[in-house]
């Protein structure tokens, strides 16, 4: 492994050809994991996570990202590898055409503890981007900045540099407007309201408005079925008419579609229950190799002194 030195520049842009997409779904991934570790801690709060996505050639695509577990020591940040292998396979096995790309964590520049986290994770994987996101910058500016690790020859021995590349926002349009929601409804502090809100309250409304018409209706046929109210042909046809030109749920179109949409619901919660038994039944196996791995050893020691 080779030894770390600090980025050029200590993350000045570069002239790299290595070109970025960032997708919004990791922004908010990181600022969600370091809004909740610094609520639930005091001080100064360090944050890592693996990135996963594509790239060919010199064009990488970060698409999504997960949490690493670290345990902080005196020596720096020590990964736990155990769980970095077990989520990178679970994720490879949900997203089979995203691999890992590299890492994240919260910084205003490089530090030590940068480089001494990212000679861990090339222990155990190919890691070739960095990400930070600076949470105390006070830009107009997104406060991230994108690095690629390079193998620089300083002084005759082969050094780790970082070397800052540019990045483009690569959007979906399920992801437009999700950040739309998301920056409008929880960050606003005004009145503006984001075009799902918008969208939902007027469909709300609409319903609520259509449900106080329907219970008006009734309420009249039960008070001509009761005798309270007397009847005029005039409404009641009207009535008809109105119920005649609602769906029939025995059409022979609605049972098929019914049944199609059934299915798939079911499908999906049958998948997730099956999921769920899946990773319970794994997380059983991997207690129970741990516990056999630990017995053998203690059978092997008492074999040795006897």
């Amino acid at each position: 492994m080779a030894d770390p030195v600090k980025a050029k520049g200590d993350g000045s842009s570069s002239e790299s050809s290595f070109t970025v997409s960032l997708h919004p779904l990791v922004i908010m991934n990181i600022s969600d994991h370091h809004t909740r570790i610094k609520v639930s801690m005091e001080g100064t709060v360090k944050v890592f996570g693996a990135l996963f996505g594509t790239h060919e050639g010199r064009n990488a695509e970060i698409c999504d990202s997960f949490e690493l577990v670290v345990k902080e020591s005196k020596s720096g940040y020590q990964l736990d590898v155990d769980y970095f292998v077990f989520k990178r396979e679970q994720f490879k096995q949900v997203f089979p055409n995203l691999e890992f790309l590299g890492w994240y964590t919260n910084c205003e520049k490089l530090e030590d503890v940068e480089y001494q986290f990212h000679q861990q994770l090339c222990q155990e994987n190919e890691s070739y981007l960095l990400l930070t996101i600076n949470p105390f910058s006070r830009s107009n500016e997104l406060p991230i900045t994108v690095y690629e690790s390079l193998i620089d020859i300083v002084n005759g021995q082969p050094k780790v540099v970082f070397s800052q590349v540019s990045y483009v926002l690569a959007t979906e349009e399920a992801e437009r407007v999700g950040v739309d929601h998301i920056a409008k409804e929880t960050v606003s502090l005004g009145n503006s309201t984001s075009a799902v809100t918008e969208h939902l309250t007027a469909h709300h409304g609409a319903i609520k408005m259509l449900h106080t018409r329907i219970k008006f209706v009734l309420e009249y046929l039960k008070g001509i079925q009761a005798g309270h109210i007397p009847k005029n042909h005039s409404i009641l046809r009207e009535v008809s008419s109105l119920c005649n030109q609602l769906p029939i749920q025995t059409s022979a179109d609605f049972n098929p579609e019914h049944s199609v949409l059934t299915n798939d619901i079911m499908l999906i919660s049958y998948l997730a229950t099956i999921t769920k038994g899946c990773s319970a039944v794994n997380n059983y196996v991997q207690k129970l190799n741990t516990l056999y791995d630990h017995h053998g050893i203690l059978r092997r020691a008492r074999g040795s002194l006897f």
